[in-house]
């Protein structure tokens, strides 16, 4: 739980920081003066003040949220003098307060475009995406997709992982119909439509992957050699990339389970390889090492092929693949507001501090790529959740502009106090709703 929190905290740090960066940068364009920008709430632990701005920039105990204070007459206790008022936001035309208040959630969507462009560049370990059988008594039962086929698209959501597939439906929720395209293995192509009027589960107990039939098929693993370890026993043996396992001690090799198993003893294992279409026979000693539970287990060194693939991209189109993916899943969590408000989709899937710090620990432990896509994620909801037309939220604020736009005046203190109080309230149902999801699913 300790690391949960550190990598939760880490994340809401990342994510503010680049929001408030975004208001920051605009309204200094837009020649507002800026009078603090701060990370984090209550008491002060550091803070500087720019010599060239006088800009306050401060961080505070309390790292979850943060601020960036702009001269207003209106917070202001005394009148502004003729030249205050030029660097004072209220002072700004509309276009620009809009400018200025839209600059936070488009930051967040642009750190999410960054995130995937790195992570397209880095590499991506990706699964096939083949079903190794339709569940009965499902919505994907309906239609004849034969079991092997291959997923490419749900209602226009090019697919590529199993990730995607289940954001592709939890999007589809609320629709009468889901258009579903799959490849079978003879690499034809179909399309097909499956009605979904009446298809609901209950996202606590299954996945949508699951409820909806599909049962994905397991990676599988080739008796070929993909990657040795340096100074591992199989290199010391004299193993090589690209040798084929054949036996080990005799038994002829059917699955990597058993053989991994039998390494696992830790005992000396004479393997049987074929390398350049010659049978090869090396003897192989596990090193030994203490697991986890401090029992005495065996390592090889070796890595497996499989039927994965690694899709890296140039750095161009590493970009222009981030900018779909980030306009992909700006759609699918758009959706998923909308299903929210609609009750198509359960409250039950709303997660508080609680769940997103278990999520950001768990992905952060799968190792980087997986933290990266869950940083973007997270940062694309912030963005669109900021947009909601609340009162205390960028969305309430841009609310407030088109008011005044039609009516030619903006709304009186009392007015948007009240706005104000009614969107507060609204947050924190919302956010009791979550914290007892979180102690829920705790028990």
């Amino acid at each position: 739980m300790i690391w949960s929190t550190i990598i939760f905290l880490i994340t809401i740090t990342i994510l503010v920081t680049f929001h408030e960066y975004g208001h920051f940068i605009i309204a200094r364009l837009c020649g507002v003066r800026v009078e603090q920008f701060s990370i984090g709430f209550g008491r002060n632990l550091w803070s500087y003040i720019s010599k060239k701005s006088g800009t306050k920039f401060s961080i505070s105990l309390i790292p979850l949220g943060g601020y960036v204070k702009m001269l207003d007459g209106r917070n202001s206790a005394h009148p502004l003098s003729d030249t205050d008022i030029n660097f004072a936001f209220n002072h700004k035309s509309i276009a620009k307060r809009a400018a200025i208040i839209l600059a936070g959630p488009i930051a967040n969507f642009l750190l999410a475009l960054i995130i995937y462009w790195i992570i397209f560049q880095i590499g991506v370990v990706r699964y096939p995406v083949v079903i190794d059988k339709i569940l009965p008594n499902t919505p994907a039962a309906t239609i004849n997709i034969p079991p092997q086929s291959e997923l490419k698209a749900i209602n226009d959501f090019k697919i590529e992982s199993w990730s995607d597939v289940n954001s592709a439906l939890i999007a589809a929720l609320g629709n009468d119909i889901v258009n579903i395209e799959y490849q079978t293995q003879n690499k034809d192509i179909y399309q097909q439509s499956i009605n979904i009027v009446d298809w609901h589960f209950d996202i606590e107990k299954e996945s949508a992957i699951i409820s909806f039939g599909f049962h994905p098929a397991k990676v599988i693993f080739y008796p070929t050699i993909s990657k040795i370890i340096s100074d591992s026993a199989a290199e010391l043996a004299g193993l090589k990339v690209g040798d084929e396992i054949v036996t080990y001690n005799n038994i002829q090799f059917d699955n990597w389970d058993n053989f991994s198993a039998q390494i696992r003893t830790a005992k000396p294992i004479n393997l049987g390889i074929k390398r350049d279409n010659q049978l090869l026979f090396i003897d192989l000693e596990p090193k030994q090492e203490l697991d986890h539970n401090g029992q005495l287990i065996g390592i090889a060194g070796i890595y497996p092929s499989n039927n994965t693939t690694v899709k890296q991209y140039d750095i161009v189109r590493a970009f222009w693949k981030g900018c779909e993916q980030t306009i992909s899943m700006m759609r699918i969590v758009m959706r998923s507001f909308y299903q929210l408000m609609s009750g198509a989709l359960s409250i039950k899937s709303l997660s508080g501090p609680v769940g997103i710090a278990q999520s950001a620990g768990q992905s952060a432990h799968n190792g980087i790529i997986s933290y990266l896509y869950f940083l973007a994620f997270i940062s694309i909801s912030l963005g669109i959740m900021n947009l909601l037309p609340l009162p205390i939220l960028d969305g309430g604020h841009l609310l407030f502009l088109l008011i005044e736009k039609l009516k030619g005046s903006p709304l009186t203190d009392a007015q948007q106090n009240v706005f104000y109080r009614i969107g507060f309230l609204f947050l924190i149902i919302l956010l009791g709703i979550a914290l007892f999801n979180d102690f829920i699913r705790l028990l």
